[in-house]
């Protein structure tokens, strides 16, 4: 199988019950594919300004982090595709991004050399499918607070 999208894949990774895949390139996209047939099912705008070059997944596939030139972390709802949380810090664009074993931070490194720790959202570490937040617009995004 081999999955075809008009852009330069950045970055993929399986979903943690292996069902689906997510890619990100230079369309600026966050694309959900199924492994079983290799096809597109889901495709959402991962930023407004340039490439998304980085993906993380949490371990329960409720979330997933993205970062890129537009240098912000951005937390998405895996299902609703959804970014609730931005956090901005870099000065450059974002090329990696990792979460911890124990999902309590997130970690981003830039363009510009500066690695950042993030503390995941109180909400996210305590989401779970029979527990979901609430659903609200990309304009109220809260922002991801950095530790002390």
């Amino acid at each position: 199988m081999c999955l075809f999208e008009s852009t330069l894949f950045k970055m993929v990774l399986y979903h943690p019950d292996e069902s689906q895949l997510l890619t990100t390139g230079s369309d600026r996209k966050v694309t959900y594919w199924e492994i079983f047939d290799g096809t597109a099912i889901r495709m959402i705008e991962g930023s407004d300004e340039g490439e998304v070059n980085a993906l993380a997944i949490t371990k329960e596939g409720e979330h997933f982090i993205s970062g890129g030139e537009d240098k912000i972390v951005k937390i998405w709802q895996y299902d609703e595709g959804i970014c609730y949380y931005n956090g901005v810090g870099h000065s450059g664009g974002i090329t990696r991004i990792a979460i911890s074993p124990d999902q309590k931070m997130i970690v981003s490194v830039g363009e510009e050399g500066a690695i950042f720790m993030w503390k995941m959202p109180d909400k996210v570490l305590n989401a779970r499918a029979d527990n979901e937040l609430p659903t609200i617009s990309k304009e109220k995004a809260q922002e991801v607070s950095k530790p002390d």
